[in-house]
């Protein structure tokens, strides 16, 4: 019983060590946004994408990109959010379909962001981040992540 239980803690930190310090399943891309570097944490899958930001007392500087395998539609929400963000999601060439300000929420009746549009990307930034957030890219960079998505 214990070799079985020291084989689980050993499995356990080895996919914690692979997810990053950045949260489940997140780890960092070389992008650009108007132009200009963005290293933003990633959630590639399904799991990250449900945790994203949840219960962190500040965003990264870059903020958190969500990654979907095809085209989605449907919106965020901000349960057990801590920081007040800014949303702007992304078709697949990159270029922003809407951009939307978010409030934290610690209730089960949290209100949902819908962007009203099919996107494949959504950036989630610091509510103070002053950036337009109109360009994302390159093109090629997000092509790679949209094989690695899941």
């Amino acid at each position: 019983m214990r070799v079985l239980l020291t084989a689980a803690a050993v499995l356990a930190l080895a996919a914690g060590s692979a997810c990053g310090a950045t949260g489940v399943g997140s780890t960092i891309a070389k992008l650009t946004l108007d132009g200009n570097v963005l290293r933003p944490e990633l959630a590639l899958n399904s799991d990250a994408r449900s945790v994203g930001l949840m219960n962190r007392r500040k965003a990264p500087a870059d903020g958190m990109l969500f990654v979907f395998p095809g085209p989605t539609t449907g919106g965020f929400w901000m349960k057990d959010t801590l920081v007040p963000l800014t949303i702007a999601f992304f078709n697949a060439d990159g270029e922003r379909v809407r951009k939307l300000s978010m409030t934290p929420c610690r209730t089960d009746q949290c209100p949902i962001y819908d962007p009203g549009r099919t996107y494949r990307f959504a950036l989630e930034l610091r509510a103070s981040d002053a950036r337009p957030a109109k360009r994302l890219g390159p093109p090629s960079e997000l092509r790679r992540l949209v094989r690695r998505a899941r």
